[in-house]
């Protein structure tokens, strides 16, 4: 009864506290001749307050209905593929993960790009034993090439992609093709992803409850409109028909005059999500390829959901450098990807599409607010500030935390967010700008 209650009352509290301080800017704003940074920090409120909003009130797992699996009796295969390059320490965990799904009709597909270490003997090991088909590459070609010519061989209607440093819940798989067979509009699915390193020290456990943020509030709220906008590597899996073509373009995505290596799975989704109005434009350009010779799908509306019940775990960057060079080429993937899916995503609901927008203008202004508080303000005399920003940034960091302990109520893990909200306004906002500095320095860290 008292989990009942806690359930209940957790989200109202969440709710409430963000709607209070909406109130209480909205107030200051009126009277303050800083009117614009005002404006700015109701702007701020508004969105986190309709994004968890919206998550908590209207979320639905598309795996489940009334809260239950659905059982159907359509089973189709499922094409599971992963790249891999020299993870010869963690690529068994993720095949084990795989070979032991209970969804029975899956295909397994490794694309060994080029390793220098022993990953080729651990991959040919499982392929004598028929479990898997491994391809091995003699020439490094990246990510989106070698997953490329794994597609070319699926036979599978459904693919499903992983991280070769991630491991699958059991049910994984057959949550997602429930999803698929629930809605035959659904495109792509994201799976819900925690750290499987969580337990090794401060800095991992921090990313596990931002980790949960990510998924179980924003893309909860992104799913709610069939718009979420990165189908997040650790489970991404998609129709056949609503990437195939596209495929080409994926693995020549260029920025700037030249090849990008990064951004793999939001541009992977943007394919999906701007299907109506890019997809004939971007089959006609590479109609020779044989990835839209072999067969030409009609383009669709596609919606691209999450599934909170497909659960996935990754290792995360475990040293504060790692998790550094990590933010570096995830802040490469948002610049890149503004101008991408930024295109055509004023053509989604009103609602995701607002908040899409002025996520990215918090992006590049954030930085400067918070040097506008932090520096500018204690320097005129004003200590306060400082203070109160740091204060508001804590509590939001407390309000997700409160999100996390609602998900994981045996975990205590939900006290370190306010940390990682911390850390990333006071460190990790800042290196959007190293990033759009150095942007064409396609340099791949795992972390």
């Amino acid at each position: 009864m008292i989990r009942v209650i806690k359930a209940r009352v957790i989200p109202l509290v969440i709710l409430a506290s963000l709607l209070v301080i909406l109130t209480g800017k909205v107030i200051t704003a009126s009277q303050n001749s800083y009117t614009p940074l005002y404006i700015y920090g109701i702007l701020v409120t508004s969105v986190i307050l309709t994004t968890f909003l919206v998550a908590m009130l209207r979320y639905q797992d598309p795996a489940l209905a009334r809260g239950k699996p659905q059982k159907s009796a359509r089973k189709p295969l499922v094409s599971c593929m992963v790249a891999v390059r020299n993870e010869q320490k963690l690529i068994e965990n993720c095949l084990n993960s795989l070979l032991d799904q209970t969804y029975p009709a899956i295909e397994i597909i490794i694309v060994n790009d080029a390793s220098t270490d022993d990953t080729k003997s651990v991959l040919e090991s499982y392929a004598r034993e028929g479990r898997i088909t491994a391809i091995h590459l003699k020439t490094n070609v990246g990510k989106k090439r070698a997953l490329g010519k794994a597609m070319w061989r699926a036979k599978g209607e459904i693919f499903a992609f992983t991280d070769s440093d991630s491991v699958l819940a059991p049910d994984a798989i057959a949550r997602v093709v429930d999803a698929f067979n629930n809605d035959p509009m659904i495109g792509a699915v994201s799976g819900h992803c925690r750290a499987l390193n969580a337990e090794t020290n401060l800095v991992t456990r921090m990313q596990d409850t931002w980790y949960e943020g990510q998924f179980a509030i924003r893309k909860a709220f992104e799913s709610v409109f069939g718009s979420v906008t990165c189908v997040s590597g650790p489970l991404a899996v998609f129709r056949k028909e609503a990437i195939f073509n596209f495929v080409p373009a994926w693995e020549n995505d260029s920025f700037l005059g030249q090849e990008f290596k990064f951004a793999t799975d939001r541009t992977l989704t943007g394919f999906v999500l701007g299907c109506q109005a890019i997809g004939e434009q971007l089959k006609d350009r590479y109609r020779d390829s044989r990835f839209v010779a072999r067969i030409d799908y009609p383009v669709r509306d596609w919606k691209v959901v999450y599934c909170k019940s497909a659960r996935a775990l990754t290792a995360v960057p475990d040293t504060f450098a790692k998790m550094l060079r990590q933010q570096v080429r995830w802040k490469k993937s948002f610049i890149r990807n503004m101008f991408f899916t930024g295109r055509f995503y004023w053509r989604k609901p009103l609602i995701p599409a607002l908040v899409y927008y002025l996520r990215i203008l918090f992006v590049w202004v954030g930085p400067i607010i918070a040097f506008r508080h932090l520096v500018y303000l204690p320097i005129q005399g004003d200590i306060n500030a400082a203070f109160l920003y740091l204060g508001g940034i804590g509590f939001i960091g407390m309000i997700f935390g409160l999100a996390f302990k609602l998900d994981d109520r045996s975990s205590s893990k939900w006290i370190y967010r306010p940390l990682m909200g911390l850390m990333s306004t006071l460190i990790f906002s800042w290196l959007v700008f190293y990033s759009a500095a150095t942007i064409k320095k396609m340099v791949w860290y795992r972390g």
